[in-house]
């Protein structure tokens, strides 16, 4: 099988992602800070008690290392697409998502297929051009897709999911028995774990999103800094209040 041909032309004179500045210009929020918002979509957050929440943090980022750790780091493209194709995994490259302009890429799980968004790849090359003055070779942000979905893969077929190596959390109790739920949203942070070491990133795949959402909003590079801090002062609190026992292990009756 020959290998996957990047759609892209190469250009050896933009930058590798890894290289970029403009989280030292734009507002920044730490991978840990911007994992306490993804794990905050989750929609059994409320149930997880307080003063476990920056431990789910702490275990989805270190299982994302983890993984990271046994494969290389991110050298070009041509390498990793060759990499995808030897563990079985498909790539395909469509103009959009059908129903949102935020979804990235997807894994499918049947197929073992990878699918990327040029849409998306657009939007970050734009942000990079024009809000940053920085030039971006296009294999960089195919890759940083690549790795999230790959990281998906790895977890469904090799490794075990994110949220299946943690403990449920309790969501009713009937007497002795108990109704028990897993974090979905500690997959994403995983995935974006593993995104940003294994391409040696300096800040999460996660600012990005955060970036761009605020611009969509209609917000100034002021307004998002204000709204980062009070980010960050949540996040404070909620570090503040966590123990350092470990996570609750207890798994009798979980459903």
């Amino acid at each position: 099988m020959k290998p996957i041909q990047p759609i892209y032309p190469r250009d050896h004179l933009k930058k590798k992602l890894n290289s970029l500045t403009f989280w030292k210009i734009w507002p920044y929020l730490s991978p840990e800070t911007l994992a306490f918002l993804e794990l905050e979509q989750d929609e059994f957050y409320s149930f997880i008690p307080p003063e476990q929440i920056f431990k789910f943090i702490q275990e989805a980022i270190e299982y994302g290392k983890e993984v990271a750790s046994k494969y290389p780091p991110y050298h070009e493209l041509k390498e990793l697409c060759n990499l995808l194709l030897q563990e079985g995994v498909r790539v395909r490259f469509l103009d959009k998502h059908p129903s949102s302009e935020w979804i990235r890429a997807q894994y499918h799980q049947q197929s073992s297929t990878i699918e990327v968004y040029r849409s998306s790849i657009n939007q970050l090359q734009q942000f990079f051009h024009q809000r940053c003055k920085e030039s971006i070779g296009v294999e960089e942000l195919i890759a940083l897709h690549l790795y999230h979905e790959w990281f998906h893969y790895l977890e469904e077929k090799k490794y075990g999911r994110t949220d299946l190596h943690l403990p449920k959390i309790k969501i009713k109790q009937w007497g002795p028995i108990s109704l028990k739920r897993s974090i979905y949203r500690t997959r994403e942070i995983a995935a974006h774990t593993f995104t940003q070491v294994s391409m040696e990133l300096p800040w999460s795949p996660l600012l990005l999103d955060h970036l761009l959402l605020s611009l969509h909003q209609g917000l100034g590079r002021g307004q998002i800094r204000e709204n980062f801090q009070r980010i960050r002062k949540r996040f404070e609190a909620l570090k503040s209040i966590a123990n350092h026992e470990p996570l609750n292990s207890d798994h009798e009756e979980k459903t």
